[in-house]
């Protein structure tokens, strides 16, 4: 028979902590039979990473054997059993360029830099051959060793000491259509490349100050990784395209906590009505790069008004995500993502009325670090208010449906999301039975939260019956195994 409690998680019960450890003990025995390299099983529900002291020869035969075990969602393997390389254990946040017995080469200290270097045995690979690997390993780096491969870097390294690597999450940044112009043109995903590599920690292209590094003056290093003879630092944004590194005549970019202003023309008065502006929405006021001149901008570039800068910015913040206002000696342009259609439609009609030229794309996709954040939020949200079925039906006990309303007010103005809803009872009972009935209660959790307002095409939902039991100490908890599943993720 089965019982009426459901248990809400997203994605899985990460709070069931007995469940991980019984799974991380499980696997890790059952994986160290076969690869005595793994030294280390974390779980979190029943989505596990398996650690390495170093790189396995064959990652993807140790997950599928891992995969199979009882319980196990999904495995994946740490980059210390994939990449040629393994992290330092002193906590160091300086960066050494490794030396080699003809030359010293010089080291720079960059702020607080997690650290990871290659291992010392030999490798059976050429320097050049090391970086690319390292590059196409490390699953931060998909997009860089894309381009690096399309742009053919391994011919062209030369002299180049560091490559300049943008994680996948500051490309999703620059945006979809620009790295898709840029990538249909070989020229110009060279010049991309081009501008991501340096011969020397000298650079004044390098710049460290209060502990943080920065490149250009904009995109700041967040790690640094020691390959071979040469560094691959990690950054929060992709370096300007063209290489000229002529910046415009005022840029003002637009995310959910600020206005970040840049140019070469950005006077005291524009910048007073930005951060006025900024203010009024809740946002704080960065300046990137350039320099703030006393004169005013409007005597000297005849291009648009501060009245007009004003009217689009005020325009983009109802409008838009994220997005660029730009000014240049050509005009005025703006681009982003926004929010819905209609909101969309207004700002192009303020734009077009100062005579601003507008790029508008749909949301772009969360990173992976906002939809950890809102499937935890959502945990906490019902391990305080637990919704429970009646016993054997899809039926709401009277008032424990409440929290789904304010899940779904979570979710609501959240853009570029898909919402699952997944229902699972325990073993008991006839397994054809089992699957309708969780896809009733998956059903009937998924139109509460289109009821609360969530977009219907956002919402789909499915039953798997008892396929999927959680297991603790090799035994089925059948209290825990019926639930339902409301997982949050990147459109």
């Amino acid at each position: 028979m089965v019982a009426g409690l459901a248990l809400f998680s997203a994605g899985v019960p990460l709070y069931l902590s007995s469940i991980e450890q019984d799974l991380e003990s499980r696997t890790l025995e059952r994986v160290r039979q076969f690869e005595p390299l793994v030294n280390g099983v974390s779980f979190s529900g029943q989505d596990g990473t398996i650690f390495c002291s170093s790189p396995v020869e064959y990652p993807a035969q140790l997950l599928r054997g891992v995969s199979a075990l009882d319980g196990v969602h999904s495995v994946v393997a740490d980059r210390s059993c994939r990449v040629l390389r393994a992290p330092t254990v002193d906590g160091s946040s300086t960066a050494t360029i490794p030396s080699t017995t003809e030359t010293p080469r010089p080291s720079t200290t960059l702020g607080s830099i997690v650290r990871e270097t290659t291992t010392t045995e030999a490798l059976p690979v050429s320097n050049d051959e090391l970086l690319l690997s390292v590059l196409e390993s490390d699953p931060e780096l998909t997009t860089m060793a894309r381009l690096a491969l399309t742009a053919g870097l391994e011919s062209r390294l030369g002299d180049v000491l560091i490559v300049l690597a943008p994680v996948d999450g500051a490309f999703d940044e620059f945006g979809a259509d620009l790295l898709a112009e840029i990538e249909t043109d070989v020229a110009s995903t060279i010049a991309l490349v081009d501008m991501h590599v340096l011969e020397s920690v000298d650079s004044l292209r390098i710049d460290t100050a209060d502990n943080v590094t920065t490149i250009d003056g904009y995109a700041q290093v967040i790690e640094v990784l020691d390959v071979g003879d040469r560094q691959v630092w990690l950054l929060d944004s992709v370096l300007q395209a063209d290489g000229t590194g002529v910046l415009p005549l005022l840029e003002i970019e637009l995310t959910n906590s600020t206005l970040q202003v840049a140019g070469s023309h950005v006077s005291e008065e524009v910048l007073a009505a930005v951060t006025s502006i900024a203010e009024e929405s809740g946002r704080a006021v960065e300046r990137r790069f350039g320099s703030t001149s006393d004169d005013t901008m409007l005597d000297d570039v005849k291009v648009i008004s501060l009245n007009a800068i004003e009217r689009l910015l005020r325009a983009m913040i109802d409008s838009l995500d994220t997005g660029v206002l730009t000014v240049a000696d050509t005009g005025a342009s703006l681009a982003g993502s926004y929010l819905d259609e209609n909101r969309a439609a207004s700002l192009s009609a303020v734009a077009q009325s100062v005579g601003a030229e507008v790029s508008l794309a749909p949301p772009a996709p969360l990173g992976s670090a906002e939809v950890d954040a809102l499937n935890y939020d959502i945990v906490e949200l019902l391990i305080g208010n637990p919704v429970s079925f009646i016993s054997g039906s899809a039926e709401f006990v009277w008032g424990s449906d409440g929290v789904l309303d304010e899940i779904a007010q979570l979710l609501v103005d959240v853009p570029g999301i898909s919402v699952v809803v997944r229902g699972h009872t325990d073993s008991d009972g006839i397994p054809e039975s089992n699957v309708q009935l969780s896809t009733d209660r998956a059903a009937a959790v998924a139109t509460a939260l289109i009821d609360g307002g969530l977009e219907r095409s956002l919402v789909s939902w499915e039953g798997v019956g008892s396929a999927e039991p959680l297991i603790i100490e090799g035994v089925e908890d059948k209290e825990l195994s019926r639930r339902v599943e409301i997982i949050v993720s990147a459109a």
